[in-house]
């Protein structure tokens, strides 16, 4: 997010054009952000299905937090693609398919009732969860 905004700050002249084709980035970018989406809400759920019959509450939070990671990344790396296409076209569009983004990223980040819901949570691993003044096992 700093580095668009710095990006943004050191760019002269922009513009907002969808229509130049003859562009690469115009075909890269937006393939790319619809990759990465799409793979990270896959990537996710597959490493995600595995959790529900693991044993203890640690594992779980610790698959999920390597799944939530690699969910990001795949989100902030087209992200990042999108900003240096604008610092090197000047064309906002790129800039508006970053920040789109960069959006939808900060929608995911987690919290608690989301952690529950995709570790699914029952019972005394819930209880346990919910109980913010002791470590975890």
């Amino acid at each position: 997010m700093i580095f668009g905004v710095i990006a943004y700050t050191q760019s002269n002249d922009t513009f907002l054009d969808y229509s130049n084709t003859d562009e690469i980035f115009m075909l890269v970018v937006p393939i790319f952000a619809l990759t990465g989406v799409l793979m990270s809400n896959v990537l996710f759920k597959q490493m995600m299905n595995n959790s529900s019959k693991m044993e203890g509450l640690r594992a779980k939070l610790m698959r999920f937090q390597t799944a939530s990671l690699v969910k990001y990344a795949l989100i902030e790396g087209p992200a990042l693609i999108g900003i240096v296409a604008f610092f090197n076209t000047q064309n906002l569009a790129y800039f508006y398919i970053a920040g789109v983004l960069l959006f939808y990223l900060y929608l995911l980040r987690p919290t608690k009732d989301k952690i529950e819901r995709g570790l699914q949570l029952k019972g005394q691993e819930k209880d346990q969860f919910n109980r913010l003044d002791q470590t975890i096992p």
